[in-house]
């Protein structure tokens, strides 16, 4: 999932606001572009001795600056979606390893382990909670950290975290599962915190651009989804044990970090984006004028709550509960059900379902009412009985399966994924256009909060669900 999408509300910047036309804005904050000293230190270290007039309009070159900010939103959330999706890894690193299943290397016991149910689910808590905790400290404390530092510093530590998760595959962890699964959480906490900062401190640096720059940004992190996803299938196509596969998976995440770290060292030799960082955007919001938090929240406080109910909603079943339902037992023993089921429609059909919804509410945007799109938010909680209800297995305590079906569950599926991306991006373009232009950045800070509060209550619940099948 796009795990810090809020970014996306920045990507509105044409139009109006108050229906003062942009040129006026510009005009008017004309004496209070921000302090950009911070910016001029990173330029001048990464430029030594160069100076840009800031009369020239240096050219993106082959759009390579676009390019790379669309690389960096699919790096953002790489951890979390390479993570999540290699559901086949998990289950053969956590199966039964007592002597009747020892032999049983490739096809897990039919009933699974509690590692196996439940791993999901920790996976979710390990992920949320730190991504919350470091976005509020980096919002409070970053500007203590200079952006390029923050951004290399975390972009380094989530590469060098997920090189010690590709380590693991070759290591035989059966004997000591309870260690390897501590080990597993304490890497996926790093990752997600490390992302945390990489997030804040890119979308820092889109805001100074046009808003295609930013909208690369939230793309490449929705469509880092469906590139997990895709590798996770093509992988398994070769039909090999689940540790050559997870090994060829996690070496393509691993190559996509590193490329990254390597592309945002070399961003700072490029005219284009020295002279958009050390310039400043064109549109800045007034930091000497006081933003009350009292007038944000009083205009903004529903669409606030529902994209806190949109990412619960959706993080209480997926995919802690989704990732455990099973294809129809008359596929029993095929490829599709042994092999494709999970990372087709839990990972796969899901991240096209959202990616979908956000790119039709960019055609179909209007200024909806905001109770209309309150209550079509916590509508979509009729999707979690819904997909509880689907086959999902182990059921210890019975609760029956009603939708059991393959095409009943994709098309659950469809529906809860594309209401997902559709009223997420619904929703935070549309909480901007009820503020003032000062009070923006305020409001994106509490929109973005809310939706890391959202994960984190969601996971949680998801935790619970799983044992209420």
């Amino acid at each position: 999932m796009a795990l810090i999408n809020a970014t996306s509300m920045d990507v509105e910047e044409t139009g109006s606001i108050n229906n003062e036309p942009v040129d006026a804005i510009e005009n008017e904050h004309e004496e209070d572009i921000i302090d950009d000293s911070e910016e001029r230190e990173l330029v001048t270290d990464s430029c030594s001795t160069k100076v840009l007039d800031t009369s020239e309009q240096p050219r993106d070159n082959y759009w390579v600056v676009y390019l790379l900010f669309y690389l960096f939103g699919i790096t953002s959330l790489v951890s979390w979606n390479f993570l999540i999706t290699a559901n086949d890894y998990w289950m053969y690193k956590f199966r039964d390893v007592s002597p009747v299943n020892s032999t049983q290397l490739e096809i897990p016991p039919v009933r699974k382990t509690q590692f196996q149910a439940e791993f999901t689910s920790y996976l979710n808590v390990a992920a949320s909670i730190p991504n919350l905790i470091f976005l509020i400290l980096n919002s409070l404390y970053g500007h203590l950290v200079s952006v390029k530092s923050r951004l290399q510093g975390s972009l380094l530590m989530i590469t060098l975290s997920f090189l010690v998760t590709t380590t693991f595959v070759q290591i035989d962890t059966d004997e000591w599962q309870n260690t390897f699964f501590i080990v597993t959480m304490v890497t996926v906490v790093i990752m997600s915190a490390a992302s945390a900062i990489f997030i804040g401190g890119l979308v820092g640096i889109a805001s100074r651009f046009s808003k295609e720059y930013m909208a690369a940004v939230v793309s490449g992190q929705s469509l880092g989804g469906i590139i997990a996803a895709i590798a996770q299938i093509i992988s398994l196509a070769f039909k090999i044990s689940p540790l050559h596969s997870a090994l060829i998976y996690f070496v393509i995440a691993d190559i996509m970090l590193v490329a990254s770290l390597i592309s945002y060292i070399m961003l700072y030799k490029i005219d284009f984006f020295t002279h958009h960082i050390l310039r400043g955007s064109g549109m800045v919001a007034n930091r000497h004028r006081e933003v009350s938090m009292v007038a944000v929240m009083k205009k903004i406080w529903v669409y606030a709550f529902s994209i806190f109910a949109i990412f619960a909603i959706s993080m209480a079943v997926y995919p802690a509960v989704t990732v455990l339902v099973e294809s129809h037992p008359t596929t029993h023993g095929t490829d599709w059900n042994k092999i494709y089921f999970v990372p087709v429609v839990n990972y796969l059909i899901f991240n096209c379902g959202d990616y979908s919804g956000r790119l039709v509410a960019g055609f179909l945007l209007r200024p909806l009412n905001q109770w209309i799109i309150g209550a079509a938010s916590l509508l979509r909680i009729m999707g979690v009985p819904m997909l509880m209800l689907c086959n999902a297995q182990p059921r210890p305590h019975h609760l029956p399966v009603i939708f059991e079906w393959d095409y009943e569950y994709i098309m659950i599926m469809i529906v809860f994924a594309f209401s997902n991306g559709y009223l997420t991006n619904i929703v935070m373009i549309n909480s901007t256009r009820v503020v003032e232009l000062h009070e923006r950045e305020k409001a994106t800070s509490v929109i973005a909060t809310m939706l890391s509060i959202g994960l984190t209550v969601g996971a949680a619940v998801g935790m619970l669900l799983v044992h209420l099948l």
